[in-house]
């Protein structure tokens, strides 16, 4: 499990098509963008709201979990690649991110969250990732997912 992140959510929820837009700035790089779109469950336990689907493709499998709110959110990933990135705005909150046996602490500084809930949602965080005290990249993600298949 990669020294995994327990996600311990149950997989009772209402299908949702899932679109991920990321917007990566890195030191030094031109701006880049990656979309995934996805089959996924929309799930509200305990009051509260998450996205849960799968992300297949070059040989890589990876699960991933979206805790969303308005106020803050929480990004966890579990598979080839592990991660946990605690969104929380004006905060500086422990993370981690996790490759091929490769475990990196992460600090996650978070400049916004924004939740629009529905049958048709959005959740999206815009935040910078440090390793110690120098800023590895600045991203934006934003979900968007709407009920039933695409």
């Amino acid at each position: 499990m990669n020294g995994g992140i327990q996600m311990n959510i149950p997989e009772e929820g209402r299908a949702v098509s899932i679109r991920l837009v990321t917007t990566v700035r890195q030191p030094g790089e031109k701006p880049f963008r990656n979309f995934i779109r996805a089959e996924g469950l929309l799930i509200e336990k305990a009051g509260r709201t998450y996205l849960s689907f799968e992300e297949n493709g070059d040989g890589q499998e990876i699960r991933t979990m979206v805790r969303m709110g308005h106020e803050e959110g929480l990004i966890m990933r579990n598979g080839t690649v592990s991660m946990r990135l605690p969104l929380v705005p004006g905060e500086q909150r422990e993370g981690r991110y996790g490759n091929g046996g490769v475990d990196l602490p992460l600090t996650v500084k978070t400049d916004s969250v924004r939740y629009e809930p529905g049958s048709a949602g959005r959740f999206s965080a815009a935040y910078d990732l440090l390793s110690g005290s120098e800023t590895v990249g600045t991203y934006d993600v934003e979900f968007t997912y709407s009920e039933g298949k695409a």
